[in-house]
């Protein structure tokens, strides 16, 4: 069941903003900006998407070869079941 208000001049306060909000607001202007350009150059638009993802794709792989070679020493790779690509850090001997 709805209250009305204590007070006669009291009205919900507009939120304070959050910072996700904020951010959202000022994403949405370069996407709405790529959006038009994508449908006046479709073929363009498709090549940047796609080149995009691929470097997302390429960039997220290498993060986590990195952080394999970091832990583990090494890895290695196997192509087409007759060449495998072995890529290991050397140890370094501190016995001196």
């Amino acid at each position: 069941m709805s209250r009305p208000p204590f007070d006669p001049r009291y009205r919900p306060a507009v939120e304070q903003p959050s910072w996700e909000r904020v951010l959202a607001s000022y994403a949405l202007v370069p996407a709405l900006l790529f959006l038009l350009w994508a449908i006046s150059q479709p073929h363009a638009a498709i090549v940047v998407l796609t080149a995009t993802v691929a470097l997302f794709l390429v960039a997220r792989r290498s993060l986590g070869l990195a952080r394999c070679l970091a832990d583990c020493g090494g890895f290695s790779v196997d192509l087409g079941g007759k060449l495998r690509i072995t890529i290991a850090r050397p140890q370094v001997d501190d016995s001196r």
